[in-house]
């Protein structure tokens, strides 16, 4: 468990409290995503569970499309929480929260009532999506799942790495037509977050990724993580959001037609696009 600092321990006692309530308000959801600490009761570190800083899911939801959406390593469903609120201006997301830590799913469901929540392994992906969801795809699948060698229970259908976020996003490519992830800095096949331009990667983690799967990586939007660096719980970290066309990618195995293009390396990001996220 974390060593949590006494405002860090009342304000965690407070949104405990407020989860005794039978139905909560807004301002009361809100108050405990950001209060709730993952490392009070449970070894966040060593399951790799570090919730997303509420502030970069509300920018994370740019990326992400409508429709019938997974969530996969949901926690308490921070991401889910703000893609629902976006699609309330048009048809609502149905939304489908996947997470193996029962408390998570018990918080997750006061939170997030709208969507279904599964307590289960993703790594068990077969049965609860055949046996539970019939095995039907969805539009968008999203996540920010454990990251690097974090014990798991299984491996993705292609991806025999050590990157346990690989293995989720490889997953995720068997059921959803599109992806939208937070993952390591390192693992992206770009440098965005906290740079002065994008700049495509040449080697590393997430071109080895590429060249196995053929699941190809994106910046989407170009959100910049570097703002929310100091806004994690327990943790301080570079990460990046990185977006997939699976849909793309499995035609064109289909076709055996070569990658598409990547944007031209050092497309410069303005101080004014930045302001916008």
């Amino acid at each position: 468990m974390a060593k949590l600092t006494k405002q860090q321990r009342k304000a965690h006692a407070e949104a405990e409290a407020i989860l005794t309530k039978d139905r909560l308000t807004e301002d009361e959801k809100d108050f405990v995503f950001q209060n709730w600490h993952e490392g009070a009761n449970h070894i966040n570190g060593e399951a790799g569970a570090f919730f997303t800083p509420w502030d970069l899911a509300g920018d994370f939801a740019v990326d992400v499309g409508n429709g019938r959406i997974i969530d996969l390593c949901a926690g308490i469903g921070v991401l889910s929480y703000f893609v629902h609120a976006r699609s309330r201006w048009g048809t609502v997301a149905e939304i489908t929260c996947i997470e193996r830590n029962p408390r998570y799913v018990e918080v997750g469901r006061k939170l997030l009532p709208e969507a279904r929540w599964i307590n289960a392994d993703v790594f068990a992906w077969r049965e609860w999506w055949r046996d539970e969801l019939g095995g039907v795809m969805f539009d968008h699948a999203i996540g920010n799942p454990p990251f690097g060698t974090v014990k798991r229970a299984g491996t993705g259908p292609r991806f025999r790495g050590r990157e346990f976020e690989f293995h989720v996003i490889d997953i995720a490519a068997e059921m959803a037509n599109y992806g939208t992830f937070i993952i390591p800095a390192q693992s992206a096949t770009f440098r965005l977050s906290g740079a002065p331009y994008y700049d495509r990667r040449e080697t590393g983690r997430g071109i080895d990724f590429e060249k196995v799967t053929g699941w190809n990586m994106a910046a989407g939007a170009g959100i910049d993580t570097a703002m929310y660096r100091n806004d994690w719980k327990d943790t301080n970290m570079l990460c990046e959001v990185a977006c997939f066309d699976f849909a793309e990618d499995r035609q064109r195995k289909q076709q055996k037609l070569p990658s598409a293009p990547f944007p031209p390396a050092k497309a410069t990001v303005s101080a004014q696009q930045l302001a916008l996220f």
